[in-house]
C-alpha cells in the first residue's frame, strides 16, 4: 500500500476529517462549473464485581481486588494482563474537573481533547484507535457505530462525582467481550452502598472559566434491598473561548437479595449534552477560518438487569438484559480549504439515533483447589440510523443510512492454580456477526510468583477484532461508504515483570507488541473506505509506587511508543512517542491533604486543514488540589487547574484553557 492511500484524520489509523466529505467534495468538484456557486460476583457482570473490590480492597488491600477483563473470578494478584484501577479514594483526592481528568495518570493511555471542554474526548490506548476501545458504563456497552468516529466514545460524557471506580485493560480482549475490544476496554463504575443505610451527600463547586457544578446523592434501605441515586450537572467554558459544555448526568441503582445465594441488580443511567467547539481539523480557536462554533446535543440512557445464582460450592449462573440508547444532533459550520485540502469540509446537519439490547447468560464452575472454568452465551441486537445534509457550493446533498445487526456468540474461559506460585489461564470466543461473517478469538496467560524475590512475571497473548462500523457501511458508495467492509482484526502479546518494594511501594515494566490488519482506511484513488492498513505498534511501560510513609504516596508512570503504517512513511496522528506522569499525595493529618499531578506530552504528529501535517510542541500540565475536612460532615476543596498556565495543545490550533482556580464543598449526612 502506498501512502497515498491514506488521508489523515483524526486518530484514525488513516481515517479521515470525515470521508463522506473528502468524496462529496471529490465529486463535486467533476461537476460543470454552474453546478458550482463513535452478594459476591462473578466477572461476568462488572457492576457486581466492582462493588465487592471496593469492599475486598479496603478489606483485604489492593490484591483481593476483583478486576475486570475475564469471565471467571480472578484476583488482581492473578491477573496475566496489563490492567490499571482508579479507585474512588484517587478520584476524592484528586478532585477531577471532568471525565477527562479521570484518565490522565494511567499508563499507555493518550486521551485528546480539541477545543475543552465542549470538544470531543477521546482515548488511545497503546497506539490503538479510539473506536478500537470498548468503553462500559455498568457493564453496559456505551459506543456508538453511528458516528462519524466510527465509534469511539466521549470519555467527556463522564461525571466524576458519579464515579466509583475505572477499570483499564490495556491489550484485546475480544475473547472476553467480542466486538469493538479490539484495543483495549475501560469499565466505568458509578456509586453505589450495598449497605443499606441511609446517606445522603450534596456538593457544588465554582470556578475560572464560568465552571459551575452541583450534585447529589442519596441512598438506603437495607442489606436484603437497597438502593442509591444521583444526579449531577456542570457547565464549563464559554462560547467567546472557543468551547463551552453543559452536562447532565442521572444514575439510579438497586440490589435486592434473594436469600443468601442470589441476587439481582436494576441500573439506570440517563445523560443530556449540550457543547459547541470549532469542528476537528478546522485549526482551532487559533487558526480556524470560520468562526461559527460548532453544536451538539446529545442524550444517552442505559438500563441493566443483572442476577446471580450460587449453587452451593460447586457453580454460579449469572445472566443480563442491557440496553442502551443514544441520540445526537449536530450542527456543523465546516471547515475552510486550507494547505491540506483545497476544498475544506461542509457545512453539515446531522442526526443519529441507536439502540442496542444485549442478553448474556455465563455459568463458571468452582473447581478443586480454587481453579475455575466459565461458558456462556450472548445475543446482541443493534440498530443505527443516521440522517445527514452535507452542504456544499449552495447544494444540499443527503447522506443517510438505516442498519440493523444481531451477533450471536458462545465463549468459555479456564483459570488453573497450577501451583501456590502459577496462574494459568485460556479463554476462547466465537462471534457471529450479520453481515459480516464469523471470527474465533483466543487469549491465554501466565502470572508466576517469585515469591523469595517479591516479585512476580506476566505473560499475556490475545486476539481482537471489530465489525465495520454503521457509518463506514451505511454511507452511499458515492460518499465513500462501502458496503463490503470486512471486520479489522489484531493479534498482540504483552511481557510484565513485577516487583514488591519496601512496605506498599512496587514497580513493574511491561513490554508490548500488537499488529492492526485490515484496517479501514480511504482510499484517495477510488474515494472509498477499504480494508487496506496494516500497523505494528510496539513499546514499553514503566510505572512505579513508592509510600516513604503513611502520609507520603508518590506515582510515577513513563510510556514510550513505536507504530509503524506498514507501507508508508507517514505516521499516526495523536500517538506520542513519549508520555509520562508524577503523582504526589501527602495527608498532614487526618483531615487534609494535597495532590499534586503533571503529565508529560511529547513526539505528537497532528495535522489539520488549514496548516497540513505537523508536529504538536510538547505539553506539560500541572495540577494542584487541598481538600480539607472542615467537620465531620462537611469537606471543602481548592484546585489549580494548568498550574503553569501552559498553553498546550492537544490538537492543532486547539489551545488547551489557561489556568483557574476551582472551589467546592460537599455535605454529607
Amino acid at each position: 500500500m502506498s501512502g497515498s492511500r491514506r488521508s489523515p484524520g483524526r486518530g484514525r489509523f488513516g481515517s479521515f476529517v470525515s470521508p463522506a466529505a473528502v468524496a462529496l467534495a471529490g465529486l463535486l468538484s467533476c461537476l460543470p462549473a454552474r453546478a458550482q456557486p463513535a452478594v459476591g460476583p462473578a466477572p461476568s457482570d462488572p457492576r457486581a464485581a466492582a462493588t465487592a473490590a471496593s469492599e475486598a480492597s479496603a478489606a483485604r488491600g489492593l490484591d483481593a481486588v476483583v478486576v475486570t477483563g475475564y469471565r471467571v473470578p480472578t484476583l488482581q494478584r492473578e491477573a496475566a494482563d496489563s490492567l490499571s484501577i482508579v479507585t474512588r479514594d484517587d478520584i476524592q483526592r484528586q478532585q477531577p474537573a471532568n471525565g477527562v481528568d479521570l484518565f490522565r495518570q494511567i499508563p499507555g493511555l493518550q486521551i485528546d481533547q480539541p477545543g475543552a471542554p465542549g470538544g470531543l474526548s477521546s482515548v488511545y490506548i497503546r497506539g490503538s484507535d479510539p473506536n478500537h476501545v470498548l468503553v462500559l458504563i455498568d457493564g453496559v456497552r456505551v459506543n456508538d457505530p453511528t458516528n462519524s468516529r466510527g465509534g469511539g466514545f466521549d470519555l467527556s460524557n463522564l461525571e466524576p462525582t458519579q464515579v466509583d471506580r475505572i477499570e483499564v485493560l490495556r491489550g484485546a480482549a475480544s475473547s472476553v467481550y467480542g466486538a469493538d475490544a479490539m484495543g483495549g476496554v475501560i469499565n466505568v463504575v458509578t456509586r453505589r452502598d450495598a449497605t443499606g443505610a441511609t446517606r445522603g451527600e450534596v456538593g457544588a463547586g465554582v470556578g475560572g472559566h464560568a465552571f459551575r457544578s452541583a450534585n447529589g446523592r442519596v441512598s438506603g434501605g437495607t442489606p436484603q434491598a437497597n438502593f442509591s441515586i444521583g444526579a449531577s450537572t456542570r457547565r464549563d467554558g464559554r462560547d467567546e473561548d472557543g468551547s463551552e459544555l453543559d452536562l447532565r448526568v442521572f444514575s439510579g441503582t438497586a440490589r435486592f437479595a434473594i436469600g443468601p445465594t442470589a441476587a439481582i441488580d436494576v441500573d439506570l443511567r440517563h445523560s443530556e449534552r449540550d457543547s459547541s467547539s470549532f469542528p476537528d481539523d478546522s485549526g482551532g480557536i487559533r487558526l480556524a477560518e470560520i468562526r461559527t462554533l460548532e453544536r451538539k446535543h446529545a442524550r444517552d440512557t442505559s438500563y441493566s438487569l443483572r442476577g446471580r445464582w450460587d449453587f452451593g460450592d460447586t457453580s454460579t449462573l449469572n445472566a443480563a438484559l442491557t440496553r442502551y440508547e443514544r441520540d445526537e444532533d449536530i450542527d456543523s459550520p465546516g471547515v475552510a480549504p486550507g494547505s491540506r485540502n483545497p476544498i475544506g469540509v461542509p457545512a453539515a446537519n446531522s442526526r443519529t439515533e441507536f439502540e442496542r439490547d444485549n442478553l448474556l447468560a455465563n455459568l463458571v464452575f468452582h473447581l478443586p483447589e480454587g481453579s475455575e472454568f466459565a461458558v456462556g452465551a450472548e445475543y446482541q441486537r443493534e440498530h443505527g440510523i443516521n440522517r445527514t445534509v452535507y452542504t456544499l457550493f449552495g447544494m444540499a446533498i443527503p447522506a443517510n443510512f438505516d442498519l440493523e445487526r444481531d451477533t450471536r456468540s458462545t465463549f468459555a474461559e479456564f483459570k488453573w492454580l497450577a501451583t501456590d506460585d502459577l496462574v494459568l489461564r485460556a479463554g476462547l470466543r466465537h462471534d457471529r456477526v450479520d453481515g459480516i461473517g464469523s471470527n474465533t478469538s483466543p487469549s491465554a496467560g501466565a502470572h508466576y510468583s517469585l515469591r523469595r524475590l517479591g516479585g512476580a512475571i506476566k505473560l499475556s497473548y490475545s486476539e481482537g477484532f471489530k465489525p465495520p462500523s454503521f457509518f463506514a457501511l451505511g454511507l452511499p458508495p458515492a460518499l465513500s461508504g462501502n458496503p463490503d467492509l470486512r471486520a479489522e482484526h489484531s493479534k498482540g502479546a504483552t511481557l510484565t515483570y513485577e516487583q514488591r518494594l519496601a512496605g506498599e511501594s512496587k514497580a513493574a515494566i511491561s513490554l508490548f507488541r500488537t499488529r492492526y490488519t485490515d484496517l479501514v482506511t480511504f482510499d484517495n484513488a477510488t474515494n472509498q473506505l477499504v480494508n487496506a492498513n496494516t500497523v505494528d505498534v510496539r513499546g514499553a511501560e514503566f510505572e512505579l509506587l513508592l509510600k516513604p510513609t503513611d502520609a507520603l504516596s508518590l506515582r510515577a508512570h513513563f510510556t514510550r511508543l513505536l507504530t509503524d503504517v506498514v507501507d508508508s512513511d507517514e505516521p499516526l496522528r495523536q500517538r506520542p512517542g513519549r508520555r509520562a506522569g508524577f503523582q504526589l499525595f501527602y495527608s498532614f493529618d487526618e483531615s487534609s491533604q494535597i495532590a499534586w499531578s503533571t503529565e508529560y506530552i511529547a513526539d505528537v504528529f497532528d495535522s489539520s486543514v488549514p496548516t497540513g501535517n505537523l508536529m504538536l510542541p510538547t505539553a506539560l500540565r500541572s495540577d494542584l488540589n487541598y481538600t480539607v475536612r472542615l467537620r465531620k460532615w462537611l469537606q471543602a476543596a481548592v484546585a489549580i487547574d494548568n498550574v503553569f498556565d501552559r498553553d498546550n495543545e492537544a490538537f492543532v490550533g486547539f489551545v488547551d484553557p489557561g489556568r483557574r482556580l476551582r472551589v467546592s464543598v460537599t455535605a454529607s449526612f
